[in-house]
This record gives structure tokens, C-alpha cells and sequence, in this order.
């Protein structure tokens, strides 16, 4: 039985027993009301293509998810043809009438558009146009969320996730032409910037693909009147939470930048795929290793730190493989079984649930993310250290619960004013190279945030139990996704230096807040909504940022890490509440 096995039985054990004493505050926590009363789940949390199994996407909690229409299969002999969409209607309605909202991608050109055959030919405007008015027609009523193509920045014909052949000034038409024949079929609907890397420009030094884009869109002058031809951006970001915390705060400060504060950022997929799931192993050579423990880890990290860094909604990609993975991506498995990434998700859904305002904090190792859910509070805790942790929070209530990544819940009082918190070591299981924090701890309390005195480095390290250092192994190369129907592009990862580990600090580090109006509608103006007077923090002093690879998320691309150096602080930014499906543009 491994340690952490063992720790969970522990849980379980510990928990029955308060049970059997009858002890009042011991029982397990039941999942809270939905935030939203015409659909049983948040739509802040999805899943990729969950209609693969739609019943294990309602036990999980999935409150939205992404599909691909492809263009060259829906009129693959002409612009009069019109065949059926490589995801069936069938599959569509059961999303729909789960109560899950639906985003599609439209991309795939067809063969005939152009005298390049190729799916990454940049179409004629008016054949587009055509299709895109068409098929926003169709859907109109269970379809509200667009994607205009997918990876645009990738622009090396090499890489296996090249999808694009224009530059920005032609992906701006393509983009400009569907938000206009969307919103003439269906004004409510939502047209987003199509699934971007972050890290494609990151990696090779440029400016980012959206800066450059934004720069044309707005020089055109009919963009103002036209709502600047998109409602949202969708990015792509896997594996490093804390590299999805500073990607979301780049671009919001680029939008910011361009005076389109209102536009909100999807992460349309995020994972980090594990290498030693024996059940189910990946098929080709991986860059590095993560295990399905970590895996779990990493989904409640991600997913805390997007919503603190201002991401309106975020999906973690997959369902569940299929019988052609290289990856094992999904969260459930080939034969349908769990991965623990499982658990850690619906954990998320739970009690993530209806948070108005996020706030995050780092102190040496250990990073600190509060939830403010109205009258409840939900502060999510776990340490980069390679040793078990104690942390001292500052309590809102004198008796709140403790959930672990799994979902096991235990009643947790407070003493002194302050709940001790014992944060499991990060698994390193890359070695030097450690990316994902250690098992994170929920703190859930009956309370709001606003009550909550400021957060200090108490931080006390536990029993020091120091794991075995591995090496990085070859690169991870997924084979390529038959065309139809097209799933979801999984991550391909990059080896990476192996910087040497700093002694951990107990200096505050970088802090942030977000926050969210408690309605579903979009903030009536550009402003901000001021950040909670919750974690009122002396002025940050930046720590040495932990070492971690940089990922190219594209499928068999391979590059060179580079180490970034985030900024000092940033400042408070809006939450977006999740708009409405009626909630006009």
C-alpha cells in the first residue's frame, strides 16, 4: 500500500469513526445547491467532448463543454452540400438537456474552397461566411458559444497541431466575417478568439499572437460599432498551474491594454497527462514524469488558481479516451474507470460552486487560494516543498470541514482563532524539475471571506521526508487524431533544464485578487469590481520563482524550455459571473 493509499484510508477511517461517536460536526459534507436554478451545475467547469459519456459527466459536475464542427466534413462536395456534423445531434441534445452549455470550434477547410486541397487554407470570405451563417442558424437555441478556429498562432507547417496557413491579418477577416454572420442568426450568441498557446510566442521570444491580433482589430474602424468582432479569448494551457496563473494575467492586461476590459478568457483545455497509469499507459515517450496522483493534484491547483487570475470558465480536456490515446488524458479511462483526476474534479465542481471573488497569495512554498462563495468560504492550500507542511489559517468560522483532493471531508475546529492545517509534501516525481504542488487542502466554512484577518508566513515544516530524485525522460510524441470526427488536440511536452532547488522561504510572495458580481450578467461597465477588503497584505517581496518547465501545447511538438520571470504584483481584476445563454452580446 503506498503512502498516500494509506492516507486516504486514514481519512476514511477517521471520518467513520467521528461518525459512530455520533459526534454532530463529523459527517460527511453533501454537495451544496447549484448556484444556478435552471441548471444543475456551474457552467464555470467543463469538460472536453463530455458527451463521451454524458452520465459520468453528470456525477462529475460538468457544467459546460467544447466539441469541433468541421467545416469539411459538414459540406465535404460543395458549398450546396450539407451533410451531418462529425458530432451527431443526438449527442448534442443529450449535452443540452443535461443541462450542459455547449461551445463548438468551427474550423476544416474544404477541399473544394481553394485551389489548396487543405484543411488549413484560408477560406474564401463569402464560402465561410456562408457556412458559418448556416450553422449558427442550425444550432441556434442549444449552441450559444463559438470558437473561430483552433491553434492560430501555431505557425510552423511542421507541427503537427498546424492548423492555419494565414497571418493575423487574414485570421482578423475570418474572424470579423463570423462574428458578423453569427450575431445575424443568433444575437445572443458568444463568438471567442480561437484556442491559443500562450506559449507558442512565449517560447520563441515574440509578442503574443493577441497583441498582435487585437493591434488590427482595433485599427478597424467599423470594430467599436461591432462590438470589436469577438466577445471572448480561449487558450490553451497544460501542466503548470502556476504558469496558467501568470498566462490568464498576461492576457488580461493585454486586453486591458487594447480597452477591452469586458472580454472574458476561456481556458478551453488544461490537463496534465500522466505518465505511470499502469491500466492505462501512455503509448509514446514522455518528456518527463507525473503520476495520476499528481494528475489530481494538479486539476484542483489549475482550476484555483484560473479562477483567481480572472478566467471566466475553465475545461479540463478530456472525458475519456478513446481506444486510439497516445496520452492518457482523460478522466475517465478506455474501459470507462476513474482516474483520481476524477475525484479532484468533482471536488472542484463542488465546492468551487457560485465563488463571487478569488484571491490568491503565495508564502514560501505554500500557495493560498481563497473562494469567496457569498455566505461560504472555500480556501484551497497546498506547498511546492519536498516537505510535509503545517500552515496556520486564519479561521472565519469556529468550525468549518477539511477536504482532501479525493473529496474525503472532515469536520476541522478551529483554535485560537485559527485552523492548523497539515499540507502533504509535493511528489517531485520529475525530480528537480517540480511543477505541481503537493496533495492540496480545502478549508470550507460557513462564512464569508470578508471576515477573515490577513493572511502571514506561519509556516511550520513538518517531519522532513525527502523523495528520490528522478530524471527527465525522452519527449512526449502523441500520434496524430484520425480527421473525423476530430477529438480535442492533446499536449505534446517539452524536456526541460533541471535549474538547481533554492532553500524554500517563508517571504509572501506575489498576491492577486479577483472578483465576481453574484448575478449570471455581465458587468454593466469596463471598471473593475474592487477586490474584498479580505487578505489586506503588507507590500509582496517577490520569491525566487520555482522551477518549471515551459510547455508548447500542440500535439508531437517539441521545444526548448525557457524559465520566465513573472512581474512583482499585479492588480485586482474582475471574476466574470458565467453570462446567461440568453444574455445578449
Amino acid at each position: 500500500m503506498t503512502i498516500r493509499s494509506l492516507t486516504r484510508y486514514l481519512w476514511l477511517i477517521g471520518g467513520l469513526i467521528l461518525l459512530l461517536l455520533g459526534a454532530a460536526s463529523a459527517p460527511l459534507v453533501m454537495a451544496q445547491e447549484p448556484p444556478d436554478e435552471s441548471s444543475p451545475f456551474d457552467p464555470r467547469f467543463g469538460i472536453v467532448d463530455s458527451f463521451a459519456n454524458t452520465t459520468e459527466a453528470n456525477e462529475a459536475g460538468a457544467g459546460w463543454t467544447r466539441v469541433f464542427f468541421r467545416w469539411d466534413v459538414v459540406q465535404p462536395g460543395g458549398p450546396s452540400d450539407w451533410k451531418p456534423a462529425n458530432v451527431p445531434d443526438t449527442f448534442i441534445n443529450a449535452e443540452v438537456a443535461a443541462g450542459r452549455e455547449v461551445a463548438a470550434v468551427l474550423i476544416g477547410t474544404p477541399g473544394w474552397a481553394t485551389d489548396r486541397n487543405t484543411s488549413t487554407a484560408v477560406p474564401p470570405r463569402e464560402y465561410w461566411g456562408d457556412f458559418v451563417f448556416k450553422i449558427a442558424s442550425q444550432y441556434k437555441g442549444r449552441i450559444n458559444h463559438w470558437i473561430i478556429w483552433n491553434l492560430p498562432d501555431v505557425n510552423d507547417p511542421g507541427s503537427a497541431s498546424y492548423t492555419w496557413e494565414g497571418t493575423e491579418e487574414d485570421y482578423a477577416i475570418l474572424l470579423k466575417e463570423a462574428y458578423t454572420k453569427i450575431k445575424a442568426a443568433d444575437p445572443t450568441a458568444q463568438v471567442h478568439i480561437g484556442g491559443l498557446t500562450y506559449t507558442w510566442d512565449q517560447e520563441r521570444g515574440n509578442e503574443q499572437y493577441l497583441a498582435r491580433l487585437l493591434d488590427l482589430i482595433v485599427a478597424d474602424e467599423e470594430a467599436p460599432a461591432n462590438n470589436y468582432f469577438f466577445d471572448g479569448v480561449s487558450y490553451h494551457l497544460y501542466n503548470d498551474p502556476s504558469q496558467i496563473l501568470q498566462a490568464v494575467t498576461e492576457v488580461r492586461n493585454i486586453l486591458d491594454s487594447h480597452d477591452l476590459t469586458q472580454k472574458t478568457i476561456w481556458i478551453t483545455e488544461t490537463n496534465a497527462p500522466p505518465t505511470d497509469d499502469f491500466i492505462e499507459p501512455a503509448t509514446v515517450p514522455t518528456a518527463f514524469n507525473i503520476t495520476v496522483d499528481e494528475q489530481a493534484d494538479f486539476v484542483i491547483q489549475a482550476f484555483a488558481l484560473a479562477l483567481a487570475g480572472g478566467a471566466e470558465r475553465i475545461a479540463f480536456n478530456k472525458m475519456q479516451n478513446g481506444s486510439d490515446f497516445a496520452a492518457p488524458t482523460g478522466l475517465l479511462r478506455n474501459d470507462g474507470s476513474r482516474r483520481p483526476a476524477f475525484d479532484a474534479f468533482r471536488t472542484v465542481t463542488k465546492y468551487f460552486a457560485g465563488t463571487q471573488q478569488a484571491e490568491w497569495i503565495q508564502l514560501g512554498d505554500v500557495y493560498i487560494v481563497t473562494l469567496n462563495r457569498g455566505d461560504q468560504t472555500t480556501t484551497v492550500l497546498w506547498t511546492m516543498g519536498r516537505t510535509p507542511t503545517t500552515y496556520s489559517l486564519t479561521a472565519v468560522a469556529p468550525v468549518g470541514i477539511i477536504v482532501n483532493e479525493r473529496g474525503d471531508a472532515q469536520t476541522i475546529v478551529a483554535t485560537d482563532g485559527t485552523y492548523e492545517v497539515d499540507l502533504p509534501a509535493a511528489e517531485c516525481s520529475n525530480g528537480d524539475f517540480c511543477f505541481i504542488g503537493g496533495a492540496p487542502r480545502l478549508i470550507v466554512e460557513e462564512a464569508p471571506s470578508d471576515q477573515r484577518a490577513p493572511l502571514l508566513p506561519a509556516v511550520q515544516a513538518a517531519t522532513p521526508t525527502l523523495p528520490p530524485a528522478s530524471s527527465p525522460t525522452a519527449a512526449l510524441d502523441p500520434t496524430e487524431p484520425p480527421p473525423a470526427p476530430p477529438p480535442t488536440l492533446t499536449p505534446a511536452v517539452s524536456a526541460a533544464q533541471e535549474p538547481s532547488a533554492a532553500a524554500p522561504t517563508t517571504e509572501p510572495a506575489v498576491a492577486i485578487a479577483a472578483t465576481a458580481p453574484p448575478t449570471t450578467e455581465p458587468p454593466a461597465t469596463g471598471e473593475p469590481a474592487a477586490a474584498s477588503p479580505a487578505n489586506t497584505l503588507p507590500t509582496p517581496t517577490p520569491a525566487r520563482p520555482h522551477p518549471r518547465p515551459i510547455y508548447c501545447l500542440t500535439q508531437r511538438e517539441i521545444l526548448s524550455p525557457k524559465l520566465p520571470t513573472p512581474p512583482a504584483t499585479y492588480p485586482p481584476r474582475p471574476l466574470p459571473s458565467p453570462r446567461s445563454p440568453s444574455a445578449a452580446s
